[in-house]
């Protein structure tokens, strides 16, 4: 099969190399469609996720659909043909966060594009086939590609404890902003305030109602007019400052759900802030148990993935792809690889 190999910071190569073959559980996925996330960007440029470096080559890509082109031993429930999108979170089940349900914790987790367990920027991906849901036919394999974002999203919003009519402010429109944006709006939220500095990326939450500004200061000045600061507010885009500008947002008693992965790791931040407003800030760990909602969600409209801004290369251009990623050019939130 083809597959694009990382070989070294910035070093992206597509190659030949042997198909998976799927084990007890597993099935043999043909990919579709995958869509590059931020800490693919992250591996990519650093040459490390968190500290832990790759072994040799590793192929990138976690968020991922496509087609069942062949069944492990013990698979039941999937065809061959199968269209089906996918967790990527491959938990054990057996540790003390599984047994507690918190699955997205879990201490044995296999992450596909963390080292060193490829991803799916490749024509095939072995997969357990409890990870998979199957994809209607409506739902495109790009949206089918976008559910992980939007579980992440959909996590965040039931983490925040957003209640109807509450509004909300919301730091950074990429992927990860447009889908909690997305599931505010689902969630009956009142206003929905968006801070976005990319001129392209204010364009389609604007479309979907949304309040938006070029950075927090100028939420904040809206806030400060009226008194009426949200809430709820997420931090959405990891940008260096973000965190510490997302607490000042909130009203008293509100939540700051911490959804980027900030960058740097070490941030700096005023404790004045969410202590005499007594805040929650709540960090946010991928998602748990979404699946099969977004799924749902976006066969039956409820979420706008399908419109999603996005951008399609075929899998010989995943180096350009990744590169227009790193961009962020016009009103892309995800550039997608097509194999």
């Amino acid at each position: 099969m083809r597959a694009a190999f990382m070989f070294a910071p910035d070093e992206m190569r597509v190659i030949e190399t042997d198909a998976p073959t799927p084990g007890p559980g597993q099935v043999l996925l043909a990919v579709r469609a995958v869509a590059i996330c931020a800490s693919d960007i992250h591996i990519f440029h650093d040459g490390h996720s968190s500290g832990v470096y790759p072994s040799g080559p590793l192929i990138l890509g976690h968020e991922f659909s496509g087609d069942v082109a062949q069944l492990g031993p013990e698979v039941s429930g999937f065809a061959v043909g199968d269209r089906v999108a996918c967790e990527p979170s491959w938990h054990c089940g057996h540790c003390d966060m599984c047994r507690q349900g918190l699955t997205n914790l879990c201490r044995n987790v296999i992450f596909p594009s963390f080292p060193d367990t490829n991803g799916a920027m490749a024509e095939y991906i072995a997969v357990p086939a409890s990870s998979l849901c199957k994809l209607p036919d409506n739902v495109s394999y790009k949206a089918g590609a976008l559910v992980e974002p939007l579980g992440v999203g959909l996590h965040a919003v039931r983490l925040s404890g957003l209640a109807e009519g509450d509004d909300v402010a919301i730091l950074g429109a990429g992927a990860i902003g447009v889908a909690v944006l997305d599931m505010c709006k689902l969630f009956g939220a009142g206003t929905i305030y968006v801070a976005e500095p990319l001129p392209g990326r204010q364009t389609f939450p604007a479309e979907l109602g949304a309040e938006v500004r070029n950075s927090a200061a100028e939420l904040q000045e809206i806030f400060e007019a009226d008194n009426s600061q949200p809430r709820v507010a997420f931090e959405a885009s990891g940008g260096p400052t973000a965190f510490a500008e997302t607490m000042p947002l909130v009203r008293p008693a509100g939540t700051a759900v911490i959804v980027g992965i900030p960058e740097p790791n070490e941030q700096v931040f005023s404790a004045r802030v969410p202590r005499r407003k007594e805040l929650i800030v709540q960090f946010c760990r991928r998602s748990r148990n979404t699946l099969e909602d977004c799924v749902a969600m976006v066969a039956e409209g409820k979420v706008h993935a399908e419109e999603y801004p996005v951008r399609e290369f075929p899998l010989e251009e995943a180096p350009q792809a990744m590169q227009a990623a790193m961009d962020k050019a016009g009103d892309m939130i995800r550039a997608i690889v097509t194999p």
